[in-house]
Order: C-alpha cells, then sequence, then structure tokens
C-alpha cells in the first residue's frame, strides 16, 4: 500500500535519517495504530493517523508552529502517548512536547525546554522499558559541535537538574558532528560523526555509570548524519553508514564484527531494523539526476543479499515498445529507456519517440504503477498525445494528474495518479508485442512538426527522504 497524506513545502519533511517519525500504537484497543508526524510548512509539524489498512487518514493534528526547518525527532511509549523533540525557531533550543493517547486520538501538551544554554540541533530520542526519556543531541557552541545525552523521570515534564543542565557530555568537540541514540536491553548507545573524518561509539549501562571513552568505529572518510543504528532483541547493535559506499558493522556487546560493504555506490537516508537478529537496511540511491530508488538489503540468508528495489513499481521500465503507424511495425526499446545514453530512444523506422497520428508508445510493468520520469534530447512540437490503460476489453482513456503531457519538454515528471491507492481498479494485464504487462498506452493524436526524441523515460521518482517504521 501506498498512500498520499499531504504536501510539504520544506526542506526537510522527515528530518534526518531515522528519525523515527512512523511510530505505532503497542497494544490495547487501537494498537496498530499508525501516527505519522510531518513538517508540512516552515514551522509547522502536524500529525496524521490511520488503521490498518492506512489507506484513509485522519485531519492533521498541529503539534508545533515554531520548529526549525530541519531534524526533529519522536519515540511512542508502551501506553501510545508520543514525545516530540525539535529544536524551536527563535531561541534554537531544543524543547519537547508531550502527545497524550486518549480514546484513540493524541492531545498537544504545552511546551517545555529541554535546554537553554546553547542552540542544540538534530535530536534523537527513546525510552526505556521504565519510562525514562532519552534525548541525545547536538549542541552548538559558537563553531564547535557536542553530543550530550539528557534525561527525564517524570514523563518530559522537567529533565536533568533543570533547563540552564546540558546532560551527559558524550563527545568533545567538533567541528561537525551528528548523533543517533538507541536504548537496548542493558546499555544507552550512541554513534556519532566528528569533523566529517570520524565515526565514535560510546554506551553507558542502563542503571547508571559513565559513558565510555569513544570507540573510533571508522576514520578517514566523509561521515555526516547519514546513518543509523538499531538493538536486536538479543542485544546486537547494528550500525549502517554512508562513507561514498554503503557500510555496515555490529556490535555483540563486547566486541565489533567488521565492516561490510552493503552497496558500493553508496545510499541516502539509510535506516535499520533487526526483525529477531536479522538486520534489515532500507536507503535511497541516485539512479540518475532528480531520480532516487528505494533499496533494501537483508541477512535473512547469513549474508547480505543483493540490495534490491524496495518497490518494483518505482523502478526502470520493464517493458518498453514504440509502435510506427507507418510502417506497423513495433521496436522493444526496453534497453536503451533506462541508460543514460543521449537521443537513443528512437523508432529506427522514424528515429523519433511519436511523429504521427496513430503512433503509439508503450510503458509497461509487472505491477500498476503511478508514476513516469520523462528526459528528451529533444522536445516535440506542434503534436498531442493521449493517454489510456487496458480495462481487460478496451484502452480506457485518462488525464493523468499532472497534465497532460504531449511530449513537449525535455524533463517531465510525470504523475498518473495521487497514490498507489487511488490507481484504477479496472487496469488489467495485456499483451503488447508478446509481453504481458500492466501497460499505459500514449497514442499520437496531432502529429508533430519537430518530433520529441528520447534520452531515458523511467518509473522513478525524485524522492528526497525516507523514514520507515521503529
Amino acid at each position: 500500500m501506498q498512500k498520499k497524506i499531504t504536501e510539504s513545502t520544506t526542506q526537510n519533511a522527515l528530518g534526518l535519517p531515522s528519525g523515527r517519525l512512523l511510530l505505532k500504537v503497542p497494544a490495547g484497543a487501537y494498537a496498530g495504530r499508525a501516527a505519522a508526524l510531518i513538517q508540512t510548512a516552515a514551522g509547522e509539524i502536524k500529525l496524521y493517523y490511520a488503521d490498518s489498512p492506512y489507506s484513509s487518514w485522519s485531519a492533521p493534528i498541529t503539534i508545533a508552529t515554531d520548529a526549525v526547518d530541519d531534524a526533529f525527532s519522536a519515540a511512542i511509549d508502551s501506553g501510545g502517548n508520543i514525545h516530540i523533540v525539535y529544536t524551536e525557531i527563535s531561541t534554537e533550543y531544543l524543547v519537547t512536547k508531550k502527545l497524550s493517547f486518549s480514546s484513540g486520538t493524541w492531545t498537544v501538551g504545552s511546551k517545555v525546554t529541554i535546554f537553554n544554554g546553547n542552540p542544540s540541533y538534530y535530536p534523537t530520542v527513546d525510552i526505556e522499558t521504565g519510562g525514562r526519556i532519552w534525548v541525545c543531541y547536538t549542541l552548538k557552541n559558537g563553531a564547535i559541535y557536542y553530543i550530550y545525552a539528557k534525561s527525564s523521570d517524570d514523563d518530559g515534564a522537567t529533565w536533568g537538574a533543570g533547563i540552564a543542565d546540558s546532560g551527559d557530555s558524550i563527545s568533545t568537540g567538533h567541528t561537525s558532528a551528528w548523533a543517533k541514540f538507541v536504548i537496548g536491553p542493558n546499555d544507552l548507545f550512541v554513534v556519532y560523526s566528528g569533523n566529517a573524518t570520524d565515526l565514535w561509539f560510546s554506551q553507558r549501562p542502563i542503571l547508571g555509570g559513565s559513558w565510555t571513552t569513544p570507540y573510533n568505529l571508522a576514520s578517514t572518510g566523509n561521515f555526516d548524519d547519514q546513518l543509523d543504528i538499531s538493538v536486536s532483541s538479543e542485544g546486537l547493535l547494528g550500525v549502517v553508514y554512508d562513507n561514498d559506499q554503503l557500510l555496515y558493522r555490529e556490535y555483540d556487546g563486547s566486541n565489533w564484527g567488521s565492516s561490510v560493504t552493503l552497496d558500493g555506490s553508496g545510499g541516502l537516508f539509510p535506516q535499520i531494523i533487526f526483525f529477531e537478529n536479522v538486520p534489515v537496511i532500507t536507503y535511497l540511491q541516485q539512479f540518475a539526476s532528480g531520480q532516487f530508488i528505494a533499496k533494501q538489503t537483508n541477512r535473512q540468508s547469513g549474508s547480505f543479499s543483493t540490495p534490491a528495489a524496495l518497490d518494483s513499481r518505482a523502478d526502470t521500465i520493464d517493458k518498453f515498445i514504440l509502435y510506427d503507424a507507418v510502417s506497423t511495425t513495433f521496436s522493444d526499446l526496453t534497453i536503451e529507456a533506462a541508460s543514460s545514453t543521449s537521443a537513443d530512444v528512437f523508432h529506427p523506422s522514424t528515429s523519433a519517440l511519436a511523429k504521427t497520428i496513430g503512433d503509439e508508445v508503450y510503458l509497461g510493468m509487472d505491477s500498476k504503477f503511478r508514476f513516469l520520469r520523462f528526459i528528451l534530447s529533444t522536445a516535440g512540437v506542434g503534436g498531442t498525445v493521449s493517454y489510456s490503460y487496458w480495462d481487460g476489453t478496451v484502452w480506457k482513456a485518462f488525464t493523468p494528474v499532472s497534465g497532460n503531457f504531449n511530449l513537449n519538454a525535455t524533463d517531465e515528471e510525470l504523475i498518473l495518479w495521487t497514490d498507489f491507492e487511488s490507481m484504477p481498479s479496472d487496469w488489467q494485464l495485456n499483451s503488447v508485442n508478446g509481453s504481458v504487462l500492466f501497460w499505459v498506452r500514449l497514442k499520437v493524436n496531432t502529429s508533430f512538426t519537430t518530433e520529441p526524441v528520447g534520452s531515458q523515460i523511467t518509473a522513478i521518482s525524485n524522492l528526497l527522504a525516507l523514514s520507515v517504521r521503529r
């Protein structure tokens, strides 16, 4: 299922990787109810909720109107209450709100300041089994950044020794620093990047004590906010991070394993989830300019699988076929449509993507799809095309949600349907040139005076962020 919830005008609607912004009520009468936290506009954070199968989402609940357009984080407790932490615009102080859960919905509590001594950013929140709430964050002092952690024992009403208390100091000063925090069965874990050159690890027993001297997980590279950590039910700590390559390391409580390369091409928004002791890594990978594929790899078989598209409906086109009405011939250009080679997508009889009345462009996938990206070397002039899908009996005309694209621009992001939920239920498989797929057909209604020529045509969207339920 993929359902559009809302639109956003911010640069970081989902914050940074592993912001933990898609949550689920763990128990009770409303067990399974999902809550999505999204920064929808400058300053605004809103909550939307839905029940399985998550095809109908609530009207928004405004959580904040004073949040910086950057990372924020949240965690849900055993009773379904949500604690959200963000940086306040006017002061750049770290603040929190409790969203109390009752009778199936959330009520927004008063804002509480966690720390008011310095600008503070990039929080990560987690909750102990006993209810203690922790936030790990980056404190800025001049041009230097430090990692701190602070806790609350009264449901977020007060933190540490008061708002002037910065909490536990975890790192020395760095020219840049981003941290991820998670609570294991017996320990608190923090992994953070420093100076963009190193990746560090520190831990502390839940029952109290000092944070360990930082351990260098990786060095000599380009480390930033593209990292995540998670703990398995048996206490394994997994770390995934991008350093030109997508890498993974694991800690068994005593020793660190060697780094494992997951994807030599790297990855953005990496996130890790454990199913029992099996790590599953999701991330975004750039396919071409403005095109990002959501991918996953897992260690179910004992070693990490070859990375694959998380959703096969948002990938290269399974079959791309052109039909020339004059010669009445089909031309399979699937390979050319996927490649980055310029001006190689055209019918050999016309040297065009489409030319005269009756010419057709067929785009087929194994599953129903909702998006197309057209990159043309030559934009068409003067021509018009119609769009249709096969309903089991006839080609049924429709107008794409984003408008009827007449192959008249060199770069077009074409939204066919709003989301997967809104795709036509009568769309059926059909055989075109021997391939049985779900097809979208473009047919020329008015001949082109300048014929379009293609360079790359895919079903890959311009994803900017990814948030996986934790």
